[in-house]
């Protein structure tokens, strides 16, 4: 836990990106990604970290992507948006019309034409993308699953407080 930190910004907006990467200068790293690069991460089905989104009265993202991203890290290490309303993690169910084994079949098909292009131009962030896929295709068992919270005991929402119970509250 980081209990303070000290810049010589003046502004918020450069504060935040020091608080959020450890420089000023966006582009950086963030907490995250350097957690996710160094320590990996507990579950292959889930990302090394989420950021939470929670629910406002203002539609922008509260934290921008920069502030969360991973800057010159291989893209391996990038968080995922975890929203507190709607579905967690965006995009995770297969398209109407496409099956599981329909789905498997396009991932391998991508991942066949991605190594192509890693043959052809050595670039680190094919492979990153081919990563990402399968994460992404885990994902879509494992997600609803972890945001499935109707197994949980009545102690385990002591702990967290009444409001946890409702809909688009992080404690849920």
């Amino acid at each position: 836990v980081v209990y303070s930190t000290f810049t010589e910004a003046i502004n918020h907006d450069p504060a935040i990106t020091y608080i959020q990467t450890g420089s000023q200068i966006p582009g950086r790293p963030s907490l995250g990604a350097w957690l996710s690069y160094g320590l990996g991460r507990v579950n292959e089905n889930l990302p090394g970290y989420v950021v939470m989104h929670a629910r406002s009265k203002f539609p922008e993202q509260s934290l921008f992507g920069r502030l969360w991203g991973t800057g010159f890290m291989p893209s391996e290490h990038q968080g995922v948006l975890l929203r507190s309303e709607g579905d967690a993690v965006l995009y995770l169910k297969n398209p109407a019309g496409v099956s599981s084994k329909d789905r498997r079949a396009q991932l391998d098909t991508l991942a066949a034409l991605n190594q192509q292009q890693y043959q052809e131009f050595a670039d680190p962030e094919i492979l990153a993308r081919i990563k990402q896929h399968e994460l992404a295709y885990r994902m879509q068992t494992s997600v609803p699953e972890l945001m499935d919270l109707s197994g949980e005991s009545d102690a385990t929402f002591e702990l967290y407080g009444e409001e946890a119970r409702q809909a688009g509250s992080f404690a849920a």
